[in-house]
């Protein structure tokens, strides 16, 4: 079986989705599940240097970082699409539409994995959505950029909170299905 492809998208790619890839890679690996990051904005930019502490506690380098423009080969090879913010969703949806429906915010997937989930179960339940679900900030996660170093920590715990809680299920799953299957 070949892995499963999620991407993490935020506004620049500086911040919170380079967070959530390199989180996700450092807990897991990319034996099961393969994580990349992309923003809307244009590419290039390195991340914050609040976050090479942060980062680097969890034995994790920021030094290699360039952000990354969302492009439609990138956005078509991911199999999920985890954003940041419920405005980034409307943005994908308005840009790519057949890619809505693997499209929400990483906040919005904590209630709806369940363990034992497969990648396609979990897509499934998202049929039944709006991008009008998606005008609020509920489903946000802070963007920490030049707030100083307290909001880069918290961002990094719930980021962190964010991708054990989403990726965890659906690696276990994804890493049995392809146990069983050799």
């Amino acid at each position: 079986m070949e892995p499963l492809r999620i991407l993490f998208v935020c506004t620049a790619n500086i911040c919170r989705s380079p967070t959530a890839e390199l989180l996700a890679r450092s807990r897991f690996g990319e034996d099961f599940v393969m994580f990349r990051s992309a923003g809307l904005l244009e590419g290039g930019r390195s991340m914050p240097k609040e976050l090479e502490p942060l980062l680097a506690e969890r034995s994790i380098s920021t030094t290699s970082h360039r952000s990354n423009q969302l492009d439609p080969f990138t956005l078509n090879a991911a199999q999920l699409i985890l954003t940041m913010e419920g405005r980034h969703v409307q943005e994908i949806a308005i840009s790519f539409p057949d890619a809505f429906a693997r499209t929400l915010p990483i906040m919005q997937a904590v209630p709806l994995i369940r363990e034992g989930d497969s990648l396609e179960d979990f897509v499934e339940r998202l049929q039944d959505r709006n991008t009008v679900d998606y005008l609020s900030s509920d489903w946000d996660v802070e963007d920490p950029y030049k707030r100083g170093k307290r909001k880069y920590k918290k961002m990094v715990a719930t980021v962190d909170d964010l991708v054990e809680r989403v990726i965890g299920p659906l690696h276990r799953s994804q890493r049995r299905a392809t146990l069983a299957s050799n």
